[in-house]
């Protein structure tokens, strides 16, 4: 079976990893020319690097990864600790460790893997026009003009995604009310006390920090509530003076972190959902990731849940006999959890709202989530 992948983010290339271990033939198409480092962090909890580690990733991932020995939440202004978490032994409660990674390093990992296992997979600069459906094949017409086959594709091309727009729900993306910021620090430069991860919150904005790159950055995270916002993209430089001013009235050790960006660079975005869809699937066409199921990143689970998919589609195109059947399957087994998930994640928004206190954080714990396993579980819900 030959199967086209659009998009080479986390959801696509963890997808053509999936698929090729599983003996399938994948071609994965990104519009860009060249993946490059955006400097950003990524959290994974033991749910998604279960599936990391299945892959064949663990060792590239050991390498340079940062397991926090807790994680503190803290009031913004006076920075006093509302409550401490201690990192319990993940791998030993789920079977795989929690990780947090500069997102390049991962992939990066992700990249190499596939060049080893399915040489020429990648194809960059590849933008696809438009997909036509011919009974038991797709095919994908490119920018460029021209054409290539496929006995299914999956649609991993992010909450813009322009095959959902043409395939399945003409609805544009909706603003949630939250913008964010993100940068990361050298640490070299910060004092030692400054090393750490905490989340700083309250009055609609919050600032969660974190260590990546074998503790060689601080990768920082900043949230704040607006009424309205036009821009697109998660690349968009923001200035500096306008960051520190939003999140002025936060505590000193906050600020000395948040005013020393790694060249001077923050970056600016809007939170963006989409209604839920009911129907990820449109013939030999599936959905994967944000384009199907785009989610807040309160919950810390998006890249998650976009590896769990990729392993899910995986074993069902394999369990079943044909793509309808494997989609049907497939959509069974991971429309109930990432409903949840979503919806979790855009209540956990409201902790931030006011003054900051205990009763806010309850349920923060480590729950359930993190014992899924996307890679011998049950299928079909």
């Amino acid at each position: 079976m030959k199967i086209a992948i659009v998009g080479g983010g986390i959801g696509g290339l963890a997808t053509a990893l999936a698929m090729t271990q599983a003996g399938f033939s994948v071609t994965v198409y990104e519009r860009s020319a060249q993946l490059v480092d955006l400097g950003a962090g990524i959290t994974l909890a033991p749910n998604a690097t279960r599936v990391l580690y299945h892959l064949g990733l663990g060792p590239a991932l050991e390498e340079t990864s940062v397991t926090p020995p807790k994680t503190e939440y803290r009031h913004y202004r006076t920075g006093a600790v509302i409550m401490r978490m201690p990192t319990k032994d993940f791998r030993e409660l789920y079977g795989a460790p929690y990780m947090r990674l500069h997102r390049w390093d991962l992939q990066h990992a992700m990249i190499t893997r596939l060049a080893q296992t399915a040489p020429g997979a990648l194809r960059l600069g590849s933008s696809v026009d438009r997909l036509e459906s011919r009974g038991e094949y797709v095919a994908l017409r490119f920018a460029d003009g021209h054409l290539e086959t496929a006995d299914l594709v999956v649609a991993a091309d992010g909450i813009r995604s322009s095959i959902r727009e043409t395939l399945f729900n003409p609805t544009p993306p909706e603003f949630t009310g939250f913008v964010a910021w993100r940068g990361l620090v050298d640490t070299a430069d910060l004092p030692q006390h400054l090393r750490e991860s905490a989340v700083a919150f309250g009055q609609g904005r919050h600032i969660n920090r974190y260590l990546v790159r074998r503790g060689e950055l601080l990768n920082f995270v900043a949230v704040a509530q607006r009424g309205q916002w036009e821009a697109e993209g998660w690349t968009i430089p923001a200035p500096l003076d306008e960051f520190l001013a939003e999140f002025s009235s936060f505590d000193e050790g906050t600020r000395t972190i948040i005013s020393q960006p790694v060249r001077g660079q923050v970056f600016k975005w809007g939170l963006f959902g989409r209604p839920w869809l009911e129907q990820w699937s449109s013939g030999r066409v599936i959905l994967l990731g944000d384009a199907a199921h785009p989610m807040l990143p309160f919950l810390g689970q998006g890249a998650a849940n976009a590896l769990e998919d990729a392993m899910i589609l995986t074993r069902c195109l394999t369990f079943e006999s044909t793509p309808e059947r494997a989609f049907a399957l497939y959509q069974r087994t991971r429309g109930p959890r990432v409903r949840g998930a979503t919806e979790q994640a855009a209540r956990r928004g409201d902790r931030y709202l006011g003054e900051p206190n205990l009763e806010s954080l309850k349920g923060d714990e480590p729950g359930a989530q993190y014992a899924y396993d996307a890679v011998s579980g049950p299928l079909g819900g």
